[in-house]
């Protein structure tokens, strides 16, 4: 066992090696290859050619006209799907024109690290300020219903909030037919437990603080110690926040941003090796979860 840890250090040190945001470069693509594969549109296609060209002919990572298309097709692709987009969309889009700025200056490891703590920390304070400002989020009122209906989020309505899966699927089919009739449901209608409120009111809470200190540790240098455990932080957004809710694309892209940013030789091998094994053991949980419904009890 200690051979392989071993083994995966130098393998993860290998990669690591100099230029490192050469490396970040290339993640960029891999990601920008797979991203959004589970809801295509073919507006895509131009990106998702690019990147495979980006990919095969290595060279092209260093060109600023690649970089610019790629800005170019995501820009358009959010401006003609602005609707129907989810908020890491558009980061995907602001980190690419990072790259593009970076691969025009004569300094793109700085570029990307500067940019990349900025766009990290920005992300999180507007997400911390909406739940203040929007007030579902101080009530539990957004985690609940979430809970009730997103089939994401089955794992934490059984164990945290005492549910099954049979009334999960109640409750969403009452939504859909409320959807269907523009009809007006009640919270009565949707069947929900105590534990479960009071767990979404805690949880609630818990994203309120956690995703303010990722903010407050990438934004602020002041008060040191803060400033440097924001990797850790981080790390605990993501470990805590995906092993229920697997997202991962913002996951990934985060893990490569905070990659460029970090000085540290150990905590750049956490990036890149919680980046690698991001298929593994952020769907294990859920995995885990829906192997013994099916066991034990034949859901």
């Amino acid at each position: 066992m200690r051979m392989i840890f071993k083994r995966w250090n130098r393998w993860l040190d290998h990669l690591l090696e100099p230029p490192v945001y050469l490396l970040v470069l290339r993640l960029t693509t891999v990601l920008l290859l797979l991203h959004g594969i589970d809801h295509w549109l073919w507006t895509m296609l131009p990106e998702k050619i690019l990147a495979i060209m980006m990919l095969l002919y290595p060279a092209l990572v260093r060109q600023p006209w690649a970089w610019l298309g790629m800005s170019a097709c995501l820009v358009f692709n959010n401006l003609w799907h602005w609707s129907n987009l989810v908020n890491h969309e558009y980061l995907y889009t602001y980190w690419v024109l990072v790259c593009t700025i970076a691969v025009w200056s004569r300094t793109p490891k700085q570029v990307l690290s500067w940019n990349s703590r900025w766009l990290i920390g920005l992300c999180f304070l507007f997400a911390t300020l909406w739940k203040f400002l929007g007030g579902e989020y101080l009530d539990g009122s957004f985690l609940h219903l979430t809970f009730l209906l997103d089939h994401r989020l089955a794992m934490g309505a059984v164990l945290f909030g005492g549910l099954d899966l049979a009334t999960l699927g109640d409750n969403r089919q009452i939504f859909e037919q409320m959807q269907a009739s523009a009809a007006v449901t009640t919270v009565n209608q949707l069947s929900t437990t105590p534990r479960m409120a009071a767990a979404s009111l805690v949880l609630s809470y818990w994203t309120i603080l956690i995703e303010g200190l990722v903010a407050a540790s990438f934004l602020l240098t002041a008060p040191r110690w803060l400033y440097q455990q924001r990797d850790w932080i981080l790390f605990g957004f993501v470990i805590t926040t995906y092993s229920v809710i697997p997202v991962l694309g913002f996951g990934a892209l985060l893990m490569v941003m905070g990659l460029i940013q970090t000085k540290s030789a150990f905590i750049s091998r956490i990036y890149l090796g919680l980046l690698i094994l991001m298929p593994i053991w952020m769907p294990l949980p859920q995995g885990i979860f829906w192997l013994v419904q099916k066991v034990f009890w034949g859901a």
